[in-house]
């Protein structure tokens, strides 16, 4: 997600960008691909960073190959890696930046920027839904409504994160496989999550076929998981999550079955080293993270067709269309669209952003 380009005049001498997490940072890429950096500029679209963690300080790279000027785009947020633009300025360097917007930084790559200032992961969650709002058709019985551009979007994302997350309703309507597919293959393909509150999870579901890597982790309520773990097997990692309280989620869960504590489900995310999840639905489980303040960005793809007033909501607490359905004015008060609307085939992708 960072990269960098070493110029002299109207010349670029050399690029490169951080291909993977642990691996040599853009800068330092850069660099080591230029013949001669002497008098050159460095621009970078991250803050270099002044410290040593996982490889060697950039800010020494860039002195030690004689780079005159660097412009740099965002501030890198972190305590310890942060600052490299002030050591460059008091070694000589030119240095121009940061640059524009820091909503726009972290529009651009947002989960760097959330781990800054948060110990759970970052939540994307995305929806497709029909001009009138709608995810499916009344009784939630299963249909395409997106086309093949915006399907093969979805598993580009996917691709793009620590984790795939799936509430109770979207695996027995749909019974996912939850791995990205198509031209981008991740180097480490998310960990698949399902919630399954009452422990149902049936053996053969195709999200626990040992051929998709790593187990998918099963979140379930107290009591569940000793007797759902022991049925599955090797097919899953099971772990207990409490029950949500009524008055944590606004509006209150007023469903006959109360949802597990989505706080304490994406902590248990955190601690097996998930630093981002994208929650694919349903209705009921996009509605509770957004209206507890869990979800930090939507991916909304809007169809252009009409599924009419008895199918299911887009933002629903408990999946029936005539109740527990928020007001999307009101659960997305305070989100803004930073990045434009994307067109794939006939549907269109609108991302918003949680403000602070």
């Amino acid at each position: 997600m960072v990269g960098a380009v070493v110029a002299r005049d109207d010349e670029i001498l050399a690029e490169g960008w951080h291909e993977e997490f642990g691996g040599p940072h853009a800068e330092a890429v850069a660099l080591a691909k230029a013949a001669d950096a002497r008098g050159a500029t460095l621009y970078s679209s991250l803050e270099p960073c002044a410290h040593q963690g996982k490889t060697p300080p950039c800010t020494e790279a860039i002195r030690k190959a004689g780079v005159a000027r660097v412009v740099y785009w965002a501030a890198d947020p972190g305590p310890d890696s942060g600052g490299g633009g002030a050591w460059l300025r008091s070694h000589g360097v030119q240095v121009d930046g940061p640059c524009g917007d820091p909503g726009t930084w972290a529009a651009e790559n947002p989960a760097f920027f959330h781990a800054a200032t948060s110990d759970r992961p970052f939540v994307a969650v995305k929806l497709a839904a029909s001009l009138d709002g709608r995810i499916a058709p009344a009784g939630g019985r299963r249909v395409w409504l997106t086309g093949e551009e915006a399907r093969r979007e979805v598993h580009r994302l996917r691709a793009g994160f620590g984790a795939v997350m799936v509430g109770t309703g979207t695996w027995k309507a749909d019974d996912p496989h939850l791995t990205p597919r198509g031209p981008v293959s991740p180097r480490t393909p998310p960990l698949r999550v399902l919630l399954d509150r009452q422990g149902e999870l049936p053996a053969e579901a195709r999200a626990l076929d040992g051929r998709l890597g790593r187990p998918p982790l099963l979140l379930t309520a107290p009591g569940q998981a000793s007797s759902l773990q022991a049925r599955l097997g090797e097919r899953a990692e099971v772990v207990e999550v409490p029950l949500a309280r009524s008055h944590q989620t606004t509006p209150p869960d007023r469903s006959p079955h109360p949802r597990l504590d989505l706080g304490a489900a994406l902590q248990a995310l955190a601690r097996r080293g998930v630093d981002s999840v994208l929650c694919e639905g349903g209705g009921r489980l996009a509605a509770s993270l957004l209206s507890a303040r869990l979800a930090d960005r939507l991916y909304y793809f809007v169809a252009p067709v009409l599924l009419g007033a008895d199918a299911v909501p887009a933002f629903s607490l408990n999946g029936r269309a005539s109740a527990g359905v928020p007001d999307p004015s009101r659960i997305l008060r305070g989100w803004s669209a930073r990045l434009a609307p994307t067109r794939f085939g006939a549907d269109t992708l609108i991302v918003l952003d949680r403000e602070g």
